[in-house]
């Protein structure tokens, strides 16, 4: 299975351009290295940074939804 990132930005956008995708019966992935690398002991680069991503066979629908953003 290949995915690919549609959006990034914050973590209030991010979840917001979720909530839209899944209210259309997509369900997108939610990357957020910043909460990843404090867990590991890392330090964070663009803390309440996030990117979406969605199954590549959902990309095309995925981003006629998100343009409404």
């Amino acid at each position: 299975m290949s995915y690919v990132k549609v959006y990034s930005g914050s973590v209030v956008e991010v979840q917001h351009a979720k909530q839209l995708l899944q209210e259309k019966g997509v369900e997108p992935i939610v990357k957020d290295t910043a909460n990843s690398a404090a867990s590991a002991g890392f330090g964070v680069v663009m803390p309440n940074f996030q990117e979406l991503f969605v199954h590549s066979d959902e990309e095309a629908t995925v981003l006629e939804i998100l343009k409404s953003i």
